[in-house]
């Protein structure tokens, strides 16, 4: 088990001196800001939707399905060879775990499907079945009303789309994300933003957004645990004019492309910060100095420089909605 310990101390006078401990190394600050860092006195409240023009960001689908509407590569390649009109009814599924290590799963995706024509596939008619039977003794049976479909759909559908692991390594400099098109399924272990405008995949995979998430974003023991409403809707996007949006779609594009250069590694070996190729690296600086480039005060000395930018314009974004 990990164990993360934070200790405040608080004293009954004041003697203007603040002392921030990591570990063994200690450091007199100004001051010590709710987030437990050297800065102002900034409280990151939780935001049901974006403080910025952006789009709206869901949780990926819930299955509630008891597993039987989701099937490993092996299932999958079974199923179609024992019955080929099942493949009409399979899309990928994407979940944090298969995206960052390279795994592949499938899901039964009957939304939209007429039942009296999948309800003729013996091996579907009888998961659907298994998946009413466990709904029915579950705290929520009326989704036994639908036992052939997830049990929330919140992926907004027919479009592309960012997908974010809600929960990754924090030995990584970015969180592994994805721009996928309209034919895949997320799970729930993910976050997901519909979209088309690569530069908002561009923004999202750059440091700038990475060192406010490791600064205001929440934590499963010390791995980085994304979210909608603390990551997301409170990040002070930049306005950016359309040359620059698309200099930085581009850069994000090359990201992509980068990777797909080395065949056979998985998102987890790419961005593992001791074996990350060399031209991945190189690619995401480029993207994170055109990202840094939008933001006042670039370029930036260090961290603390970003994030100084960063709660300076959180409080003018704050202050407006007041």
């Amino acid at each position: 088990a990990g164990v993360t310990c934070v200790i405040v101390g608080v004293s009954g006078t004041s003697n203007n001196r603040f002392l921030l401990f990591d570990n063994s190394k200690c450091h007199q600050v100004d001051n010590i800001s709710p987030l437990l860092m050297n800065g102002p006195t900034v409280f990151v409240e939780s935001q049901n939707t974006p403080l910025c023009k952006v789009p709206q960001m869901n949780f990926g689908n819930m299955p509630a399905d008891g597993g039987k509407l989701i099937l490993s590569e092996e299932e999958h390649k079974y199923l179609i060879s024992q019955d080929n009109r099942i493949q009409s009814y399979c899309l990928p599924l994407i979940g944090a775990e298969d995206f960052i290590h390279g795994k592949r799963r499938w899901c039964l995706w009957l939304l939209g499907q007429k039942e009296e024509q999948f309800s003729l596939i013996p091996e579907i008619k009888r998961r659907v079945a298994e998946v009413k039977a466990i709904r029915q003794s579950s705290s929520r049976p009326q989704l036994a009303n639908t036992p052939h479909l997830f049990a929330q759909i919140t992926q907004p559908l027919g479009t592309s789309f960012i997908v974010i692991p809600s929960t990754s390594s924090e030995n990584r400099k970015y969180i592994p994300m994805g721009y996928m098109d309209k034919n895949n399924i997320v799970a729930n272990s993910c976050m997901v933003v519909a979209t088309e405008d690569m530069s908002l995949f561009g923004i999202l995979t750059s440091a700038m957004h990475m060192v406010w998430v490791k600064t205001v974003g929440g934590r499963l023991k010390t791995d980085y645990r994304y979210s909608a409403q603390l990551c997301y809707n409170t990040f002070p996007f930049p306005k950016i004019s359309d040359s620059k949006k698309q200099e930085i779609a581009d850069a994000a594009e090359e990201v992509l492309v980068t990777r797909e250069y080395h065949l056979g590694k998985t998102l987890a070996e790419l961005y593992d910060p001791d074996r990350m190729p060399q031209d991945l690296r190189e690619a995401h600086e480029r993207l994170d100095n055109l990202v840094e480039s939008c933001y006042p005060g670039y370029p930036f000395a260090n961290d603390e420089a970003r994030l100084e930018c960063l709660f300076t314009m959180y409080e003018q974004m704050t202050a407006s909605k007041h």
